[in-house]
């Protein structure tokens, strides 16, 4: 009894290690995300460049995602993580030290490989080490590395740079890169890789996607495609109509929390009261948080929206992710995060814009309306698509 209750504990030394270094790398992440825009506008680059520099970043993660998932289940975890960390923290450390926009530039390209390498790569070595049966909850607790640096490292970033002075701040997120290096160095959990030999007749296509994971990878890029015009065109929609900004503080914050709960006992609520009833509640709980906004008169009811969105995406995307990871063959587990991560990139990259088309055409109060039917439509394609066939009769 007590091996097996052993076997199936998630706060292992390894995977808290794992965890502590994705927790360092998304504050390097959040806080050289900070710093960056400040810093190009300090040596009088316009908005275009700084959108530039970000567009760099998040194309070069794009096109680098697809091609990790082979890397990864071919030549391992360990070397991938420790590359892609070291070389997103040197990066970093290097954008405090130039000013020449070629150069940023660059640095920015490298960013965006490093991150790209090491979140596919550092997931991924956490889905190897937590219990297939607590897969969704151990993911949900990985969520939280991003929850937390959002709290608290953009403010570290600007308290760094009061003076003015950028290096002081860059070289923190370094240092915060570097902890992250030493966390996954003293993890002794034993890499896991296919080698050359277990994969000779994979086509191309089965190199860079895993069939397996993309059902779900689409079913998340949708959501967070959605999520992306939520988070970019709320504030502007809330201000048009009376609110403010104070009130939109208040919204954003809520979310983060609701999220961060939703990361704690959503994938546990699973475990107890079955996947298939949280997939219905959590989905039914960002429908009702569409459909309040455009009905919202007082600020209470946008907090509410907030909230309950915020319970419903954090609990989806864990139970998404588990269920790309479960369904993969073990040696292909690289791959299918990286097909998984994929499609999600998409649809938090493209959907802005693409929300922002629609608005342009039907109006804001639209956006809210198709967000709810995505809903519905996303739960069909659930029941539809990852559902046993026994349990849809």
């Amino acid at each position: 009894m007590r091996d097996s209750e052993k076997a199936k504990k998630i706060f292992t030394r390894d995977f808290l290690l794992v965890f502590a270094a994705a927790g360092m790398m998304r504050v390097c992440y959040q806080m050289q995300n900070t710093l960056m825009p400040l810093y190009m506008e300090k040596l009088g680059y316009a908005a275009t460049a700084v959108g530039l520099a970000a567009t760099m970043c998040t194309v070069a993660s794009l096109v680098l995602r697809p091609l990790l998932g082979g890397m990864l289940d071919r030549f391992g975890r360990r070397r991938i993580v420790l590359a892609g960390t070291g070389l997103f923290a040197a990066a970093t450390l290097c954008c405090g030290l130039s000013g020449a926009l070629a150069v940023l530039l660059l640095f920015r390209v490298m960013q965006g490989a490093g991150f790209a390498a090491h979140t596919t790569a550092v997931n991924t070595m956490a889905t190897d080490i937590l219990p297939e049966e607590r897969m969704s909850e151990g993911i949900g607790y990985m969520g939280l590395t991003s929850s937390v640096s959002l709290a608290v490292a953009p403010g570290l970033a600007l308290m760094l740079t009061g003076s003015g002075e950028y290096k002081g701040g860059f070289l923190a997120a370094a240092l915060a890169g570097l902890l992250a290096v030493i966390c996954l160095v003293l993890v002794h959990h034993p890499d896991q890789r296919a080698g050359e030999t277990a994969q000779p007749a994979l086509s191309l296509a089965e190199r860079l996607w895993e069939k397996q994971a993309v059902k779900p990878a689409l079913m998340m890029m949708v959501l967070s495609g959605c999520y992306a015009g939520i988070s970019t065109f709320m504030a502007v929609y809330a201000l048009g109509r009376g609110f403010t900004a104070a009130d939109m503080s208040i919204y954003f914050t809520v979310n983060a929390v609701a999220t961060a709960a939703a990361r704690l006992f959503g994938g546990r609520a699973a475990r107890r009261l079955g996947e298939q009833r949280i997939m219905l509640l959590s989905v039914s709980l960002c429908l009702v948080a569409f459909l309040i906004v455009p009905f919202s008169k007082a600020a209470v009811f946008l907090w509410i929206a907030a909230g309950l969105h915020g319970l419903g995406y954090g609990t989806i995307y864990p139970l998404l992710n588990a269920m790309a990871i479960v369904h993969a063959a073990p040696e292909r587990r690289g791959t299918a995060m990286a097909t998984f991560l994929t499609g999600m990139d998409i649809g938090a990259g493209f959907g802005a814009g693409l929300w922002g088309v629609i608005i342009d055409h039907t109006g804001m109060e639209m956006m809210f309306w198709l967000c709810a039917g995505i809903c519905v439509a996303f739960y069909g394609a659930y029941r539809f698509l990852m559902m046993p066939k026994g349990a849809q009769d």
